[in-house]
Order: structure tokens, then C-alpha cells, then sequence
């Protein structure tokens, strides 16, 4: 399928870099843009036609979010970001000194520190171990989980190794396992933009997201948060409240107790138009696409000459969530072989991809990082493992 002119694309150089940021798809740009030139307004803030206008399309991205994660679309937050959504929980559950939770050492930091700095409640932190490749076991996880476990949060896919994580099953471990008194966040920002998510089916109380790693712009990102499972707001102010006085107030119900103050309109609605985008080309599609880009750059990286560079996380295709790459080239700090590279035509990062557990995890300082996704071509594929030919000849 063909999509190559939905997507805004950089000239210059092939953009390797999706798992920091997605490249926005064109609708998005004209969907924010209409928002801006056509009905710029606040929301649920007055009568006139620009405010209800605005206020109709906002709430229509709640029954886009619905239908596509099968919920109710009261239990969808809209937050700036994944991390924001992660801390909102960590803020919002009532924590007492004796509480577990457990997280992965293969975490990004978004969904670490927010437990770590729960130590100073009393509230126990529990490491749950990855194998060398990133991958996370059910058989690791149940003994890690007790009827103290308030919680337990992982990552759906790695953003530094881009390893497949058995969601389903790590979830209903972790239920099992508390004899249901375990709540579950799935880190999903590496995942919505590649793979469908029924949340009932995996099933979770939270998934965190954020709309510029799929397609979407940035500065808003999603919540989702079972009405079920008990969470307070972490602001409070204009927006959220029945009733006030001087001395109390009293806060709305479901999804409105959460979004104090004005939110971000039009990249809520940009990020409505980032879903009906992937709803279009089809999740299917999106699958395929990765399936041949990741068989493709392990081919890449298979024909390095001379065992000059070092790839780590898994090495077979049916192991990866997405075209997700971490690698150094010997003898080379990995930052210079990202300068290397970008000179070269391929824009990537380098760096701990803020995951330093899992980076000293590898032994090493850091990575570079590849990362690919819908817009990106085979042609592109194949004249990256020239690149690095080139460059890991001179290391």
C-alpha cells in the first residue's frame, strides 16, 4: 500500500528515528489547521457557535479512542504525554507503607522513576528481570507478585531493543498471581503506532500513550484508566468541578474530574485525525510493512563485514514488535557513529535512549538507535547497510 503521500517526510536524509517521534501524516496538519482558521474557540466554555463547534470535535476524538481500543470512552484521559499518563497514576492511587509494586529493569524512565519515588511512602519496589534480548517472562513475574502488590507496570514493547512482550499473558499472570488485587500498566508508546489494542482482551486498568509516536503531534498523549480502578485527580481546577464554595468543592464524574483547565484542542483533534489515518491504511497493513522492514535491516546488519558491529536485542524477526534496531560499531562511541551516519544520509539517535538500567543491563555507555516505520522503503533499507559498511570499515 502506498501512503507515501499522507506523510510529511524531511528532504535530505532518510528519517531513522520513529520510536523518538513518528513523522506526522498530512490530514493531522489540515485537521489542526482547520481547528485554527475555522472554529477557533475554548471548549464547553460558552454558547456561541465557535465554542460548540470546537466542543463537538473534541468529544468526537473520546468515541474515536472508544471504538478504537474497545472501551467506554469515559475511561480516556487526555494528558501532554506517555510519562505525564504514567505519573498520573503514581500521583492519583492512595499508596500506604507496605505496598508493592513491581516494574521491568527494561523500562524507559517514564515508567520507573514514577514508582522509584514512591519509596518515600514505604511502598516496596520490585525488579522484575528481562533476558539479554529485552524479553519478559511469566514465569519471572509470578513469583515477584503477592497479595501486597498494589500494581504491576511494563512496557509493550522496548524502546531500546523493540523486542515482542507478551502483554496477554503477563497480565493475566500478574492477575492470577495477586489472586486479583494487582492493578496493570502497559507502557504502550512503542505500540499503538504498529499493532491494534483491545484492552478488555489483555487485559489492563491503565495503558499510557503518547500521539506523536503514531502519526500524531506532540504534546498530547492518552490515559486510558478503567472506570473500575480507584484514581484520583492529580490537578484539580476550571473544568473538573460540580459544585464549589470557599470552603469545598465537589468534582465531576468519570473522564471530566481529570482534565483541569484548558487542554490542548487542537492537538487532541490533530490527534483524532492521527487515528482515523492508521483506521485508513489498516493495522494489517501497518504489520506487513514492519514484518519486511525488520527482515530486511536484519539482513542489513547480517551483512556487516568482519563482526564489525555489534546488534543487540533479539536477532530473528518473529521476536520484533516493530523495525526497532540498537547497535554500536566496535571501537566507535556510539555518538560519533550516529554523526557518522547522519552525514552519510540516515538521521537516528544515540545515546541510553533514557533507559539507563537496561543500557548498563547490555554493558554498555549507550547505542545507536534505529528505528523505521510505515513511510520508510526498502531502497531505504538497503543503502543503510551500505552506510554502515562504510562506517564500520574505518572503525
Amino acid at each position: 500500500m502506498d501512503v507515501s503521500s499522507l506523510f510529511l517526510k524531511p528532504k535530505g536524509s532518510a528519517y531513522f528515528d520513529s520510536a523518538a517521534t513518528s513523522l506526522t501524516t498530512l490530514p493531522v496538519l489540515q485537521k489542526m489547521q482547520e481547528y485554527y482558521e475555522n472554529y477557533r474557540a475554548n471548549i464547553h466554555r460558552g454558547a456561541h457557535h465557535f465554542t460548540r463547534q470546537a466542543s463537538e470535535e473534541y468529544e468526537q476524538v473520546y468515541e474515536k479512542l472508544a471504538k478504537f481500543f474497545h472501551a467506554s470512552s469515559q475511561e480516556f484521559v487526555s494528558v501532554r504525554n506517555t510519562t505525564e499518563a504514567i505519573n498520573a497514576v503514581a500521583l492519583g492511587m492512595e499508596w500506604k507503607e507496605g505496598d508493592e509494586v513491581v516494574v521491568t529493569e527494561a523500562e524507559h524512565h517514564s515508567n520507573l522513576l514514577p514508582w522509584l519515588r514512591l519509596k518515600s511512602k514505604g511502598v516496596k519496589i520490585r525488579i522484575w528481570e528481562a533476558d539479554n534480548v529485552g524479553k519478559l517472562w511469566p514465569e519471572k513475574l509470578a513469583p515477584l507478585v503477592s497479595k501486597k502488590t498494589r500494581l504491576v507496570a511494563f512496557t509493550a514493547c522496548s524502546n531500546v531493543l523493540g523486542t515482542k512482550i507478551p502483554v496477554k499473558e503477563l497480565a493475566k499472570t500478574a492477575k492470577e498471581a495477586s489472586s486479583g488485587k494487582a492493578l496493570v500498566l502497559v507502557d504502550a508508546a512503542q505500540y499503538v503506532g504498529h499493532h491494534p489494542v483491545d484492552v478488555r482482551e489483555w487485559p489492563v486498568e491503565f495503558l499510557a500513550f503518547s500521539g506523536h509516536k503514531c502519526f500524531g503531534p506532540t504534546g498530547i498523549g492518552v490515559l486510558f484508566h478503567d472506570e473500575n480502578a480507584p484514581l484520583q485527580p492529580w490537578f484539580v481546577g476550571g473544568g473538573t468541578i460540580r459544585e464549589a464554595s470557599l470552603d469545598s468543592y465537589t468534582l465531576l464524574e468519570h473522564r471530566e474530574r481529570f482534565e483541569a483547565g484548558t487542554p490542548a484542542i487542537a492537538e487532541w483533534i490533530g490527534l483524532g485525525a492521527a487515528l482515523d489515518t492508521i483506521t485508513k491504511i489498516g493495522y494489517s497493513n501497518i504489520e506487513a510493512h514492519d514484518k519486511q522492514l525488520v527482515e530486511s535491516m536484519l539482513k542489513a546488519f547480517q551483512g556487516q563485514p568482519h563482526n564489525n558491529v555489534q546488534l543487540y536485542g533479539p536477532v530473528n524477526a518473529e521476536d520484533k514488535s516493530c523495525a526497532l534496531f540498537a547497535f554500536n560499531v566496535r571501537n566507535l562511541p556510539h555518538h560519533e557513529t550516529a554523526v557518522m551516519l547522519d552525514q552519510l544520509g540516515f538521521a537516528m539517535r544515540s545515546g541510553h535512549h533514557c533507559a539507563m538500567p537496561l543500557t548498563k543491563k547490555l554493558g554498555v555507555e549507550g547505542t545507536v538507535r534505529a528505528s523505521l516505520h510505515l513511510y520508510n522503503t526498502a531502497e531505504e533499507v538497503e543503502k543503510f547497510g551500505q552506510a554502515l559498511k562504510q562506517v564500520s570499515l574505518l572503525a
